[in-house]
């Protein structure tokens, strides 16, 4: 498992990345880097974001008024590379 989704927008960028965690297949949204929430799918995630249902970031930026895609295939996904 790995890789991540992203999402520029004029105010920074945002991230759905694939990850384990506690043993089991999660995954983290992060603005910036900073982690917003921790969600069972993708598409969860995205979902909260949309909705304005996560942790707000640090800088103060109100998330539910920037232009993000709605659709999880309208983001671009980056797989992990290979070792």
């Amino acid at each position: 498992m790995g890789g991540y989704w992203f999402c520029h927008t004029m105010q920074g960028e945002f991230r759905i990345v694939l990850t384990r965690w506690a043993g089991r297949d999660r995954v983290v949204l992060s603005y910036e880097g900073e982690a917003l929430g921790c969600y069972e799918t993708a598409e969860a995630a995205l979902d909260r974001l949309i909705h304005g249902e996560t942790y707000k970031p640090s800088c103060g930026l109100d998330i539910r008024h920037l232009a993000v895609p709605t659709s999880l295939s309208d983001w671009v996904f980056a797989p992990a590379a290979r070792h």
